[in-house]
C-alpha cells in the first residue's frame, strides 16, 4: 500500500525479532500503525465488541508479517485469520502474569550488571524494562528497589555516586536517580573530580557541636572563633591585628 511508504511505516520496521524484553515497545509500534491502517480497533483485544470479520482477517495479515517464526507459531494454529485473538496471545505469552515468567524477571534484575562499553542510558533502561515487565505482572517493583538493582551492577568507578545515593536521607525517584547518574557521568568525561562530590555531601551531613548547624566542625566554627578572639580597641572589631607603635 502507499500508506507504508508515506508514513515511514513497513514490515521492516516494526518487525518483531522475539526479544520478550522488547515486545511491549514493539506492540506500540504496531498499533502506533494499525491506527495508521484504521485496524486499531479490530485488532485491540481490550475492544468489548466483536470485530468485523474482514478486516479482523486483515489484521492478522497485517500483524503476522511484522512477527519471528517463534511467534507466529504461538498464533498460527489457535488464532489463523483471527487479528485480536492472535495479538492476545501474544501479550499473554511475552507480558504474561505466570509464575516461572516473574521468577525469571526477577532473576534478570537481581543479576543485572552494566556491560563493558554499555552506555548508563541503556544500562538503566534496561533495569526500566525488567521493572515494567515485573509491573506488568502485578508485581510490586519501588523506585527504590530499581535503583538499589542499579547500583549494584555499576562498575567500581561510580562508588562515590553509590556512596552518595545511599546516604542520602530522602531517596531519588528514578527520574531523579538518572539524571544525578546522568550529571555524574559528564563530570566525569568534562576531566572534573567527582571526589568534590563526594566532599561536598560529606559536609552537610557534618553538624557543629558549637553551634548546633550543619556544614562544618566545631574547629572552623565562626562563633567560636570569634570568641576566642582578642577585642582591639583601635580597630573596633575582633579579627583586627595588634599595631606595633
Amino acid at each position: 500500500m502507499a500508506t507504508h511508504n508515506l508514513t515511514g511505516y513497513g514490515p521492516r520496521r516494526i518487525l518483531f525479532n522475539g526479544d520478550e524484553s522488547q515486545y511491549e515497545l514493539w506492540e506500540v509500534k504496531f498499533m502506533g500503525y494499525m491506527w495508521l491502517q484504521k485496524l486499531h480497533g479490530v485488532i485491540n483485544p481490550g475492544d468489548g465488541n466483536p470485530p468485523d470479520a474482514n478486516k479482523n482477517a486483515n489484521a492478522f495479515a497485517e500483524l503476522v508479517q511484522r512477527l519471528d517464526d517463534r511467534s507466529l507459531s504461538l498464533v498460527i494454529r489457535d488464532a489463523k485469520y483471527d487479528g485480536r485473538k492472535a495479538l492476545k496471545i501474544l501479550r499473554e505469552h511475552y507480558l504474561g502474569r505466570g509464575k516461572p515468567r516473574i521468577i525469571t524477571m526477577y532473576s534478570k534484575l537481581c543479576s543485572l550488571k552494566m556491560e563493558r562499553g554499555e552506555n548508563t542510558t541503556d544500562y538503566v533502561i534496561r533495569a526500566e524494562t525488567i521493572g515494567v515487565s515485573l509491573k506488568t505482572a502485578r508485581e510490586v517493583v519501588s523506585d527504590s528497589l530499581l535503583i538499589s538493582m542499579i547500583l549494584k551492577g555499576l562498575p567500581d568507578k561510580y562508588n562515590t555516586f553509590n556512596t552518595v545515593i545511599t546516604q542520602k536521607e530522602k531517596q531519588p525517584t528514578l527520574s531523579e536517580f538518572r539524571v544525578a547518574l546522568k550529571n555524574f557521568k559528564e563530570n566525569e568525561k568534562s576531566g572534573k573530580s567527582n571526589d568534590s562530590i563526594m566532599q561536598l555531601h560529606q559536609m552537610k551531613q557534618l553538624v557543629c557541636y558549637e553551634c548546633n548547624k550543619p556544614g562544618h566542625i566545631a574547629k572552623d566554627c565562626f562563633r567560636k572563633k570569634k570568641q576566642s578572639s582578642k577585642w582591639c580597641k583601635n580597630m573596633q572589631n575582633f579579627n583586627a591585628q595588634y599595631i606595633r607603635m
